[in-house]
Parts: C-alpha cells; structure tokens; sequence
C-alpha cells in the first residue's frame, strides 16, 4: 500500500494539493488498485491499495468511520500467531505488551487528531517528510509528494536537487554517508523506521532516533544460553513463514528465489525449500549470468543439494544491459527516484505489477546490518529497490530480530562476527549447504574455502554505458555550483583559466587538494598550474566528451562508476514533476 497524509495549517487551501491526481490510482509510480480518500480531524489522507499476494481490502488493510482511520501495510505477526484479519478488532487487542513481527507500517488517528504509526526499526517500507507553510505531510512515496504539492512542480527538479545527497550517493555511495536523511530533493527528508512517529491534536510530530536498543532479555540470552536463543529463534522464524505461507496460499502461485553464491540467498533457500514441499508450494530458483560466473556456479550446486528446480538466465550476448540513450537514464531515476541509480539497470518497466501471482523473494541480510548507517541503507538502497515494481514483501531475514543479533555482533568488533548466525542457521536447516562453498567467501566455523574472490563474485559484464561530460556540466551547473562557489574568487578564476568547471571540482577530488596545498604554501602558484593543468588533460580518468564507455573488473574505480549515477541526475533534471516525465518515457497508464 502507498498513501500520503496531509495534515492542513491554517493557510491551508485545497488548490494547494493536486486533488485531481491524488484522487487516481495513477498517482503512485506503481500504479494502485484505487485511489481513496478519507479525511478525520485536521488530516486528509489518500491510500493506494493493490491485490498483490495480499489483498488490502477495507476492514483487512484499512477502516474508516467518523472516530478513526487505522491502516495496516506489510506483514505483522502478532505474538507468535497470525493477526487478527478483522483490522478493528486486530487494534482493538493491541496493548504495551503486545509482541510484533515482520516488516508493517500499523497507523491509527482518532477524531481528535491523536494516534500512531508503528514500525520496526528496520523495513523495506519508506516514509518521507515534507513540510511548508500550508502543510504537513508524510508520504511513502517522494513521488506522490513531487507530484501532489502543487507547489513543488512551479520549478524544475534541478531546483531542488539536494547537493549533500549528491555528494553522498557519488562518493559514499556504500559507506557512511554524511546526510543519511537526505533524498535527492532538498525539501523531503526520509523517517527513518526506528524514529517515533505520531499525531497530536491534528499534527504530525517526529522524534529521530539515532540508535537502536537491543532488549535486555535478547541480550541476557544471547550472553546466558546462545544455543537456546538460536533454537527458539529459528523456531519461531519456521513458524513465522511456515503461517504466513499457508495463509497467503490462496493468492499466488509459487514463490522465485534470485538465488547467487552468497550467503543471503543461500539461508533463504534452505528456509523456504523444506517448507513449499511440506506445504505443497511450487518453488524454483533462477540465477543470470555467464556459465562461468560464480553465482551460477556455485547456485546450481546449492540447487542440487536442496533438489528444487533451477534455472539459469543467460543474458543476451552474455552481458547484461546497460544505460545506452539518455531516456534510460531518466527512466531510472523515475523509477528509482534516486535510491539507487543506473549501475543496477532495468529494462522493460511498465509501471505495473507483473505477476500478480508469483512471490519473487531474494535473499535478505539485516543480520549483517551491524551499523545503523547499514540499517538505514536498508530504508533507502534496498526498500526502493525491491519494491518500485511491486507492493508485496516478504521479510525473511529482515526483521527486527536479526537487526538485534547484527547489533550484538557490533559490540564484538568484529564485523564478520555475522557469519555465525549464517552457520547457525545452515546447521539447524539444511548441514549439506555447509559443504558448498560461497562465492567470494567464507565461514570461520568450517573449513571449506571461498570459490574465487568478491570481486569475481559481484562483477558482471555489461553492454557499454552512455557518458556525457558536457551534458552532465549544463544539466546539474545549478546544483554544483554550491560547493565551487564556496572557493573565493581567485581560486575560481584558476579552475577556470586552466579550462576546468563545476562538475570537473566535483567529481575529481584532486583539484580541491592541489588548490589547498597551494593556500598551505606547499606548493607555489606556477607549481599550482601545472598540477591543475595535469588534472585537466589527464586521460585516465573520466572522459570530457560523449563516449560509449565499457566497465570492466580493473576500470570501474575510482570515477567509472561513479558517471551513471550523475547521468541519472542530469537526465531528469529539467522535468517539473514525475507526471511529465510519464509522458515523456511513455509511462501513462
């Protein structure tokens, strides 16, 4: 489900939103079931249900009357069992005891404008922020923010481009970033899962969190009895998936696994596979890649040990395809809206569900989310990821209790202390699958050795990319202009003589050092020049020019991957809203 709430200020006027596209089931980027529109108190909130595995229907997902909206999105065990299917009665037993688990947004607002919404500290489901002087929203989407403030659309998206998050998705792209709450537009902050959030009197109000806390008795019985702590987890992990699987039977048809030579998809297989044959679900796995890669190696004898069926893609040509036009690059960010980028390209994107009766799981790994910048990357990389072309989401392995055994790991200050839990579980499901070994890596409680590097592993050949020096420099001058003019002017009119610009001080980290060993004295001004001069005709690292550029395993740092995603900025950057770019990419509905 998607929605976005509306709480009015007093300046709050009903032209201010765009009532006309909040009012279809076109306004979210997947195109919903329905649109509906409730309002209580001094909130107005539209709710975009779907029929993917499972059915928001009112009085399950959502329930209004003139006391109180209570909406349920995602999967939510309530202590130990199935919820109550009955969404009134389901909140009527909720208490300060009550023991959840899975992946859920749970919100409820009375006639008074007080209520909640729950959530467990680590979630595939976004929420993002967005506030000016008529109103306060919350959304679960940056699309139906954009698209539904009407002032957001008076200027194109480079206007609000967020320099920070940027930089960070350039250069920190998988590290710490520096502004973890930023999206790629200035005026919309992410929630994170572990903030508290909630209403009063008709406002919203968030608390951030920066930390999570680990439950003094899953700490006690980690420390006290770890092997019984693992037992009753994993039984109550079978018993989880076990419940929900057999409930949800009815609406689909089999469950797909991306299964790889990693650890991820390895645990999920060996949960999912005794389980579908207990049950009698149809359950297949499939791996792309050359013959020789190891993911399809070392996938096809997983496959074998745990007998399900499995298929091996070959991509055409043996590559796999790349951003080769500007509209791919556009489509991209409309579909990533700048959680990800091009690097992870996808073609043939309709803006619809495409199998309404297939679970398509991959495996998952909040127990290696030791850090909560890895927990919020979770909220931002992987939630946008997985869910732009569909709605449901099975949380296997990304719950709030394998965050807590990441989280104890972390205090052990080893951060391949995870690989325990990966053993632990193996041990328990499926011994075989401890025999194989893992692309790239390795388990310290056995002896088997990794089957060739990470990098072997993470590496697959792709068709050439699109790289436009020229027009990333005139699409993102707005936008990177902020840090060059933070240099004085004598130190801009250097950059520039020697025939530099904005995007070349960006992107090449050099230039700003060679300019502040030459303020440090280290360096004279003639010494300066001909560093800078260096920089400027130097080959090997980006090109100034269009080119169609191949990525390989020895050229893709430091600058190579970081161009498609500035392509992917500069692509959208003229556009006003996401609409107008459905009608330029051919995504109406």
């Amino acid at each position: 489900m998607h929605f976005i709430l509306i709480s009015k200020k007093d300046s709050f006027k009903d032209e201010q939103i765009n009532e006309h596209l909040l009012n279809s089931s076109d306004a979210p980027s997947l195109i919903s079931r329905e649109a509906i529109k409730f309002e209580i108190s001094n909130f107005i909130i539209y709710i975009y249900p779907y029929d993917h595995i499972d059915h928001e229907v009112y009085g399950y997902s959502y329930f209004a009357d003139e006391d109180r909206l209570l909406l349920v999105n995602g999967i939510v065990n309530v202590n130990n069992d199935l919820r109550n299917p009955d969404i009134s009665v389901f909140f009527d037993q909720l208490n300060d005891s009550t023991e959840f688990f899975g992946d859920y947004q749970i919100i409820s607002i009375d006639k008074e404008g007080n209520g909640f919404i729950r959530t467990p500290p680590l979630s595939v489901r976004q929420l993002f922020h967005y506030e000016d002087e008529n109103c306060d929203v919350i959304s679960t989407e940056i699309k139906l923010i954009v698209d539904g403030i009407q002032k957001f659309r008076e200027k194109p998206f480079v206007h609000h481009y967020d320099y920070d998050f940027i930089e960070d998705s350039v250069f920190r792209e998988w590290t710490p970033r520096d502004f973890p709450r930023n999206t790629i537009f200035k005026e919309i902050k992410r929630i994170f899962p572990q903030d508290t959030k909630y209403f009063k009197k008709g406002k919203i109000l968030i608390e951030r969190k920066e930390s999570i806390e680990i439950p003094q008795w899953f700490r006690d019985s980690y420390n006290n009895n770890k092997h019984k702590l693992f037992d009753d987890y994993y039984d109550s992990l079978i018993n989880f998936v076990e419940a929900n699987l057999v409930s949800l039977k009815p609406n689909f048809e089999k469950i797909t696994l991306g299964l790889t030579g990693g650890l991820d998809s390895r645990l999920t297989a060996a949960i999912l596979s005794p389980i579908c044959k207990k049950q009698g679900i149809s359950f297949e796995c499939s791996t792309s890649g050359q013959d020789t890669h190891p993911d399809v190696v070392i996938a096809k004898k997983v496959a074998k040990v745990l007998n399900v069926k499995h298929f091996h893609v070959v991509p055409q040509n043996n590559k796999r395809p790349n951003t080769n036009e500007y509209k791919d690059y556009a489509l991209t960010f409309y579909m990533a809206q700048g959680d990800w980028n091009s690097k992870d390209f996808v073609i043939g994107y309709t803006r619809k569900i495409s199998n309404f009766s297939v679970i398509a799981q991959l495996g998952m790994d909040a127990f290696k989310r030791y850090t909560i910048d890895k927990i919020c990357s979770g909220n931002r990389w992987f939630a946008r990821r997985i869910l732009f072309h569909k709605n449901f989401f099975f949380p296997l392995f990304f719950t709030e209790y394998e965050t807590w055994f990441a989280l104890l790991y972390a205090e052990h200050g080893d951060e391949n202390a995870f690989k325990e839990f990966v053993y632990e579980i193996l041990q328990r499901s499926e011994p075989k699958l401890l025999t194989i070994p893992f692309a790239g890596d390795s388990l310290p409680q056995t002896d088997v050795k990794p089957h060739l590097t990470k990098l072997d592993s993470t590496y697959h050949q792709k068709d050439p990319f699109l790289w436009d020096y020229g027009y990333v420099n005139e699409n993102l001058k707005q936008v990177l202009r902020n840090k060059f003019n933070e240099l004085d002017k004598f130190d801009r009119n250097i950059i520039k003589v020697i025939g530099l610009n904005e995007l070349d001080y960006f992107i090449n980290e050099e230039i700003s050092k060679i300019i502040n060993l030459y303020h440090e004295k280290q360096i004279n001004l003639i010494e300066c020049f001909k560093e800078l001069l260096n920089e400027r005709f130097s080959a090997d690292k980006y090109y100034r020019k269009g080119n169609m550029i191949t990525m390989t395993k020895e050229n893709r740092y430091p600058y190579l991957n970081k161009m498609q995603i500035l392509m992917d900025f500069a692509a959208a950057a003229k556009y006003y809203s996401f609409q107008e770019m459905e009608k330029d990419l051919s995504l109406r509905k």
